[in-house]
């Protein structure tokens, strides 16, 4: 009876002691209980993609989450909703690039590693834009001249025709006309959106004045016709622009004569309506003053004035959309930036935002250059995007200059400035 209670005693001590090795030994993987080897969670992708990643956990729905770089090839990647499960990554230089995730789950925390190896692309990627996929402009003196349009083209084949201006690397001009007129085109790779820098431009022509009459002028300014930038990347992944759209803040946003969520309707001009001349500048004769009628949802109403310049159409009105009574456009309006330096109408200095827009800078200009970083959503917060794979750009003006007409962005293509090459530091 002695000798085997004496046997069951030691072997409750042997468990005891077991259980106690057990304990000190730390339980092995770090990633659940904070000692040994982290464990990796590993991704390969290829330059100019954006990736969806995160770290195996099971951690529950309430935990938090904190990435950090590690050991980086390049500063030139992008790393966003570093604060959630699953953050967006994208780089333009191939590489391994790790990064540490600290979860907390409550009151546990573990360490995790993601390691993402970024290869150069297996095809060649174009640094300008692949694919125009919409073309509404507003009415104004060249929309049917940029891209030309004649009587019976639908809106299907002038689409055709401003893919075939812009779609290239030697992009051809086109209009948007009026205020809200807009294009939307994409790429066939995501921008990055690279911390400190400018990321694309869009193409317009824009210039500086050489002889402005103003020697006490203290902005630049010329023809500088701004155009509103939008933007979005693939996030569904289907190749199409049909995701959440992101403005570009540029300089004019926050100006005190900004109207944001501003509203215009055009209506059609009747062909047999009496014309009501007045007057001109030189050559340039202003042959209806009451043209196309238009509206807004500020309680302001005025015509878009024709005019008779030799280098357009005297048809402002969109040929594809003769049928069509009244086109409506949404966005921001921006303050009214054409002055008449000369006080006699014949010299026009439209003076410059700061940055953020299209066709307000000459294309080598550095403030022709955008930054994803400076993206708002809707209600004007702050957004960070890993990159972007579509572009919107609408006239951000309503205002006329005399015998220049309406205020039109013109554009001509887009860029890539990253696969260019281009190293713009941002604002």
């Amino acid at each position: 009876m002695n000798k085997r209670f004496l046997k069951d005693f030691q072997m409750l001590l042997l468990a005891i002691l077991a259980i106690a090795l057990t304990n000190c030994s730390g339980g092995g993987d770090d990633s659940e209980s904070g000692g040994g080897e982290t464990e990796t969670n590993e991704f390969k992708i290829q330059r100019f993609t954006i990736l969806a990643v995160s770290p195996k956990t099971n951690a529950g729905s309430e935990a938090t989450y904190n990435w950090t770089a590690e050991n980086v090839s390049s500063e030139n990647y992008s790393l966003v909703n570093t604060t959630s499960k699953e953050a967006l990554f994208a780089a333009t230089i191939e590489g391994i690039y790790e990064f540490k995730v600290v979860i907390t789950d409550k009151g546990t925390t573990q360490t995790k590693k993601v390691t993402i190896t970024v290869a150069t692309e297996t095809k060649e990627l174009k640094s300008y834009i692949a694919k125009v996929f919409e073309f509404k402009p507003a009415p104004g003196q060249f929309i049917n001249d940029l891209p030309v349009a004649n009587d019976g083209d639908s809106a299907e084949r002038i689409l055709t025709r401003a893919n075939s201006y812009l779609a290239k690397k030697e992009g051809d001009l086109i209009s948007l006309g009026a205020f809200g007129g807009y294009v939307v085109f994409g790429f066939d790779h995501s921008i990055v959106n690279i911390k400190g820098k400018r990321d694309f431009r869009v193409l317009g022509n824009a210039f500086w004045a050489q002889a402005n009459p103003n020697p006490d002028a203290t902005m630049r300014g010329g023809s500088s016709e701004a155009g509103v930038i939008m933007v979005s990347y693939d996030k569904n992944k289907n190749g199409l622009p049909d995701d959440e759209w992101y403005e570009i803040e540029g300089g004019g946003h926050k100006m005190e004569k900004t109207i944001h969520n501003y509203e215009i309707t055009y209506y059609r001009p009747d062909p047999n309506k009496i014309p009501v001349p007045s007057g001109g500048t030189g050559t340039v004769l202003f042959t209806d003053i009451e043209y196309i009628y238009w509206k807004d949802n500020q309680g302001k109403d005025g015509y878009l004035t024709q005019n008779n310049a030799y280098n357009h159409s005297l048809d402002y009105w969109p040929k594809w959309l003769k049928n069509q009574a009244s086109i409506t456009f949404k966005g921001t309006c921006l303050p009214d930036n054409a002055v008449d330096e000369s006080g006699t109408g014949s010299y026009f200095v439209q003076y410059a935002f700061l940055y953020g827009y299209a066709d307000n800078a000459p294309n080598n200009d550095d403030d022709s250059g955008i930054d994803i970083e400076w993206a708002i959503d809707k209600n004007g917060n702050k957004i960070h995007l890993p990159g972007i794979d579509f572009v919107k750009v609408y006239n951000g003006l309503n205002q006329e200059a005399g015998w220049l007409g309406e205020t039109s962005t013109e554009i001509m293509g887009a860029t890539d400035l990253h696969l260019l090459g281009e190293n713009i530091p941002t604002r």
